[in-house]
């Protein structure tokens, strides 16, 4: 509840993983949930140093995205990005929207209520995400090749209760 009201919680279930210029850990607002709990996904992405990625809706550039697989057993909303920063590129005389510090995307996702994952559940087995993280980091002179980190997200199935 506290990370869809904008409130930055600890990620439970963190998963650290790296790419060639950022690292990321990915984790949910709650380790335990029923069929039809709404939960956030978090992914807190870490530039390395002097290293910046395009924000979303920057034209011209590949930017940062977060998917997540398809599965029927969750309704996933739209990824959600902090407010980025800018970065001057002197040679282009051009000013860019990126991320070159520390940020948090966070998704909203609904858990089915088919049979199958409440019985799942009664069970207390456990339900995992995947998804990837895809981005094209640069510096100050050099654009890197566009680079996927693989995400996942583990979940304990807790018992439906109407």
């Amino acid at each position: 509840m506290l990370a869809r009201l904008g409130v930055r919680v600890e990620a439970v279930g963190a998963v650290q993983a790296a790419g060639r210029q950022i690292t990321v850990v990915a984790g949910t607002s709650e380790a335990d949930a029923p069929p039809g709990r709404r939960l956030t996904l978090i992914v807190d992405v870490t530039p390395a140093p002097r290293m910046h990625v395009y924000a979303p809706g920057q034209p011209g550039y590949i930017p940062i995205g977060m998917t997540l697989d398809e599965t029927p057993d969750v309704r996933a909303g739209p990824s959600r990005f902090p407010a980025p920063g800018t970065y001057f590129f002197e040679p282009l005389n051009e000013t860019v929207k990126v991320f070159a510090k520390p940020f948090r995307i966070t998704q909203e996702v609904t858990l089915g209520l088919s049979r199958e994952l409440r019985q799942r559940a009664a069970a207390r087995e456990t339900l995992t995400l995947t998804g990837r993280l895809d981005y094209q980091a640069c510096d100050d002179t050099v654009c890197y090749r566009p680079d996927s980190i693989p995400l996942r997200w583990t979940i304990r199935l807790l018992p439906y209760q109407q």
